[in-house]
């Protein structure tokens, strides 16, 4: 049997991509090992249904942009292509069932996290993959109840217990499947894409935010203002 292939997966609208998000996939390939990071656009996300994003077609080129030197990142265009909502346990289904060699990891911000309990089918993420999230160090990240109903989690193993990649990080486990929560600390870049694209309608400074191929192709093509062209799939 070959052996598995270790891979990070970093879903959202990406609407746009920024540093925050390329700082987060880029701490979790290195502190897991992951031999390629894939970002997975979202045509529309289940949880921000009253926000329409900007055109495909800009994502991905503002996407395309971000990651053009980064060679253990990459896209998959499978939710973009689709026109409708996309929801996480549907693309891990259908890429464990055409990778099954890939062990797979999900990669989340807090945020994101504390609100898994809210995605569908989040009982069944694990069945999947492990999934990493990010935190601010000095913040203490508390798993609700709830959640851990959801995934069925233990108590955090201990560092005696813990792998080489897992020392220093809080992980529980799910025992029936195998599959783990692993939380690690990431130097905080406070950065949102709600943030950024009202800094741009405002006129305010967005380099240090944004990779700058990024905010040049925004300037060029107007995006993120009140007096933007309409809208386009």
């Amino acid at each position: 049997m070959a052996d598995s292939i270790n891979i990070g997966l970093i879903g959202g609208t990406f609407d746009p991509v920024h540093n925050g998000h390329l700082h987060l996939a880029e701490q979790a390939r290195k502190l897991f090992e992951l031999q390629e990071v894939k970002f997975i656009p979202a045509y529309r996300s289940p949880h921000k249904l009253a926000l329409e994003p900007v055109a495909r077609e800009h994502r991905m080129a503002m996407l395309t942009l971000a990651l053009k030197e980064k060679p253990n990142f990459s896209i998959d265009k499978r939710e973009i292509n689709v026109d409708k909502v996309s929801y996480t346990i549907e693309t891990l289904k259908d890429l464990s069932s055409n990778h099954p060699d890939w062990k797979m990891s999900l990669i989340l911000g807090g945020d994101a996290f504390r609100s898994i309990d809210t995605w569908k089918d989040c009982s069944q993420l694990l069945d999947f993959c492990n999934i990493l999230v990010g935190t601010r160090p000095g913040i203490e990240m508390e798993i609700s109840e709830s959640i851990k109903k959801e995934l069925s989690l233990n108590e955090s193993e201990t560092n005696s217990h813990a792998s080489a990649i897992e020392k220093d990080k809080i992980v529980f486990k799910n025992l029936e499947k195998g599959t783990k929560v692993i939380f690690f600390q990431i130097s905080p870049l406070d950065i949102s894409s709600k943030d950024i694209r009202q800094r741009i309608n405002k006129g305010e400074e967005t380099k240090n935010l944004l990779p700058p191929s990024v905010d040049h192709y925004i300037m060029q093509h107007q995006l993120y203002r009140d007096d933007s062209p309409p809208k386009v799939a």
